[in-house]
Parts: C-alpha cells; structure tokens; sequence
C-alpha cells in the first residue's frame, strides 16, 4: 500500500468516526429538544396552578376587623 492510499484510508476512518459523531449529537440535540418542550408545558401549567392558589395571608384593608381599642 502507497502513502496515497494509506492517507485515504485514514481520511475515510475519519470520516466514519466523525459521522457517527455526528449521529450521537444529534439525537441528543433532538432528545434535549423534546425535554425542553415537555418541561415549557409543564412551567405553563405549574404556572396557571400558583395563579389559581396564589391567596394572600393579609387581608385587604376593607375586610380587616377594626383593632381592639376601637
């Protein structure tokens, strides 16, 4: 084998090895995309949740009871 066909070899191992890369990281990349939409919804729906229970612990004035010296 000539150094020609030695260094297309090695390209070609490359090559594979960066395909397979690049295979990886894709499906991570389209996994880490269905997490993201999966957890936006969740945040929209914890959201509408602390919106329905957010009560206060303080009355509005109209509703306190007049203080005891009253």
């Amino acid at each position: 084998m000539n150094e020609q066909e030695s260094l297309i070899n090695e390209l070609e191992t490359k090559v594979s090895f960066l395909e397979e890369t690049v295979d990886i990281l894709n499906n991570v990349v389209a996994d880490n995309s269905r997490e993201i939409e999966e957890l936006k919804i969740a945040i929209k729906f914890l959201s509408g949740k602390l919106r329905e229970c957010s009560v206060s612990n303080v009355a509005l004035p109209s509703e306190e009871t007049p203080p005891p010296h009253y």
